[in-house]
């Protein structure tokens, strides 16, 4: 009888030294709001988005050409063309266009599993795709919450929990944070929006006017795309060699 592949949960980037990341096919989240904006430019015809660490490194790529992206505490920071909202990029027009971008979690997150065996990135807006493409591999997956300045968060953990379900006919489970994982989505399926009310993130957008960001996050199988970590960018894994 073939052993199923195992899926696991990571709760945050501090944990990250708890895994050996080469041995798994890692998806990155950052639901509020990196991997949901990845995802929206993308299917909107941005080429490649390259996620840097430092603002500093963003700005250098803007005279290389590309847009750039740089968000800091959930706020857009002056001076590049756009921050952190996937409405920023639902009303460019990004044909063909590269991007720069720099987040607070998510990209920090992506540099931390830069070694392992596949990287991904995942949201609600794209979670069919990246489920589909998930049970293709048929290789361990590692659902790596990007959390909040290296501390846990309800929604990354929401959404890896809707994974882990999703796929547990196909994976094994046999770790705690992803039994808690997927507990948290078992509670707040049908109701996420009413559920997340509560969590820090949410009430920090909402004082900063945001809380659309937070509805358009939550919706489902809007952008048809796999954002896909390669050569130090991500590209759509559906329309491109990888």
């Amino acid at each position: 009888m073939r052993l199923r592949p195992l899926v696991r949960v990571c709760l945050s980037t501090a944990l990250i030294p708890q895994f050996r990341v080469e041995e798994y096919i890692t998806v990155v989240i950052d639901i509020l709001r990196a991997t949901t904006s990845f995802a929206v430019a993308l299917d909107r015809g941005a080429s490649e988005i390259r996620p840097v660490r430092s603002l500093r490194a963003c700005r250098a790529y803007k005279r290389l050409g590309y847009l750039t992206a740089a968000e800091r505490g959930a706020q857009k920071v002056p001076g590049f063309d756009f921050g952190n909202s996937p409405y920023d990029f639902l009303a460019a027009d990004l044909q063909g266009k590269k991007i720069a971008f720099t987040t607070t979690n998510g990209t920090r997150a992506l540099w931390a599993v830069r070694h392992a065996r596949k990287v991904v990135t995942g949201a609600f807006v794209n979670m069919s795709v990246l489920l589909n493409w998930l049970r293709q591999q048929d290789q361990p997956v590692l659902l790596l919450c990007s959390g909040w300045k290296d501390q846990v968060n309800l929604e990354d953990t929401l959404f890896a929990g809707a994974v882990a379900t999703e796929l547990e006919g196909d994976f094994r489970v046999n770790d705690d944070a992803t039994l808690i994982a997927m507990s948290l989505y078992q509670m707040a399926d049908h109701r996420k929006k009413y559920y997340l009310e509560h969590s820090a993130h949410f009430e920090r957008l909402v004082e900063l006017g945001m809380q659309n960001d937070v509805k358009y996050s939550l919706r489902r199988d809007l952008h048809p795309v796999l954002p896909y970590y390669q050569e130090g960018r991500l590209v759509n894994a559906l329309s491109v060699p990888v």
